[in-house]
């Protein structure tokens, strides 16, 4: 059985509490457990599926089936394979077309899929601006259009070095600041401390 994604580029890879694949036309797939070619990823390695999965950004999709146990294969152009196999308590893996349609592979490799909804629930768009003190980074993306997310709506538009994610997802900001420039005319970089310790340092794209 297939998934709507063969011929399609890889766009983005996101990280929240799964690791998502996103392809230009909208769709993505998630995952709470894959192999990525030889590496096993899961709960306690998530960072380095990070890793992994960036390596497909930009790549096509060449092939994609699911089985009647739940497990899916993708192959990539490349060589590159993702592989999904259930899992005994919890959802392995979960497609969502642009429009909203869903299969998702739950506990024991049951697959179970919906029809897109008839008034589609929209998510609001993050905006860029400085986080609030408290605010927790909820998402790391790669790829076109790179983010770090926060917990009350904000985005910097900033492609994080993946060496240094654990340090920032779900890290709650205590502190903001705007450096000075020492010139009004100059640019000024925003400055937001996270509570693993680690500063992240942007130059905003919007005035």
């Amino acid at each position: 059985m297939k998934l709507a994604v063969v011929q399609q580029r890889v766009s983005r890879i996101l990280l929240d509490f799964d690791l998502t694949i996103e392809f230009d036309d909208g769709a993505s797939v998630s995952f709470s457990e894959v192999v990525v070619d030889d590496l096993t990823v899961d709960e306690d390695n998530q960072f380095e599926g990070l890793r992994a999965l960036s390596a497909l950004h930009g790549l096509v999709c060449e092939d994609v089936d699911y089985d009647r146990s739940g497990t899916l294969r993708m192959h990539f152009a490349g060589g590159h394979t993702v592989v999904a196999h259930p899992r005994d308590e919890v959802e392995s893996w979960e497609y969502c077309a642009a429009d909203g349609t869903t299969i998702l592979c739950g506990p024991g490799g049951a697959v179970e899929s919906w029809p897109s909804p008839e008034y589609p629930n929209r998510e609001a768009s993050a905006v860029e601006g400085l986080p609030s003190i408290g605010a927790t980074v909820v998402r790391l993306s790669t790829g076109d259009g790179p983010t770090v997310e926060f917990s009350d709506g904000t985005q910097l538009l900033l492609d994080l070095p993946l060496d240094c994610g654990y340090l920032v997802l779900r890290e709650s900001v205590t502190s903001t600041s705007v450096s000075d420039a020492g010139d009004d005319e100059a640019p000024r970089d925003w400055v937001v401390q996270l509570s693993s310790g680690h500063v992240i340092f942007y130059r905003p794209r919007t005035v």
